[in-house]
């Protein structure tokens, strides 16, 4: 989840969709360009599994999402 969208936050689009059955368990990796701890604190409230900053590594991106899957 972008946490940097157009209409809405990607933290308000992670509220609603845990508000929902259907995506209340689907993993959900925080992507922004802020690292400040506050602001990572701020997405795994909003419920978020996970935070990873930009710019990405090319192999945490995989790395983390094959480790949510496995949980």
């Amino acid at each position: 989840m972008d946490i940097q969208l157009p209409k809405m936050s990607g933290l308000d689009v992670t509220r609603k969709l845990r508000e929902l059955p259907e995506f209340n368990q689907t993993p959900i990796i925080a992507i922004t360009a802020y690292a400040m701890q506050e602001d990572e604190e701020k997405a795994l409230d909003a419920g978020c599994n996970a935070y990873l900053t930009k710019p990405i590594k090319a192999r945490d991106l995989p790395e983390l999402i094959a480790k949510m899957l496995l949980q």
